[in-house]
């Protein structure tokens, strides 16, 4: 018994919460809109009655326009540099992405397609310190939705025997949904 009762309560609840009319069903004019025609009609003057407004309709942003661009700090005494990742949209925030050997040097279309960075990746760079043959390749990119941001690394060892692949080393939230390109 208590198998059949909730689904049948359940079916004339939605059956009542049903708003919806049909065309057949929707109601004529007024009394007051008939006779306020009646006697417009009777004085010549007939005029339709003062149609409803329509609602407006808020509709939902789009994505926040984010550029992204990367700046580099040289760390004083070291032959270290400290790379930082600038998003400017509604608001500027930096990101401090860490210490690197040598000079960063930021990748391009061309360079970056060579050394196998990750598809869609937005901005990037490579450091390398030629006298151990170490480094490190970064590359920044947007997340699974669009509020999130990844920044994806790998080493660089010219005596590995095979080439690092990239690593998700940090994944950021945005503000909120935001579509990311590169800085010009």
């Amino acid at each position: 018994m208590k198998r059949l009762f909730l689904p049948v309560l359940a079916a004339i609840v939605l059956a009542g919460c049903n708003q919806t009319s049909q065309p057949a069903e929707q109601p004529a004019a007024t009394t007051t809109d008939q006779t306020a025609l009646d006697t417009a009609a009777a004085d010549g003057t007939a005029t339709a009655p003062a149609a409803k407004e329509a609602p407006q309709l808020k509709t939902a942003p789009g994505p926040e326009a984010v550029t992204a661009s990367l700046r580099f700090k040289p760390v004083a005494g070291a032959l270290r540099t400290e790379a930082f990742l600038k998003l400017a949209g509604k608001e500027t925030k930096e990101i401090n992405l860490g210490t690197f050997p040598g000079k960063p040097d930021v990748v391009d279309a061309a360079k970056a397609e060579r050394a196998g960075y990750p598809q869609g990746w937005i901005v990037g760079f490579r450091s390398y310190e030629p006298g151990s043959g170490t480094g490190a390749d970064v590359a920044v990119l947007p997340g699974d939705d669009l509020s999130h941001l990844r920044i994806m690394q790998r080493r660089i060892d010219e005596s590995a025997s095979e080439p690092f692949t990239f690593q998700i080393a940090r994944e950021l939230s945005l503000a909120g949904p935001s579509k990311l390109t590169p800085a010009k």
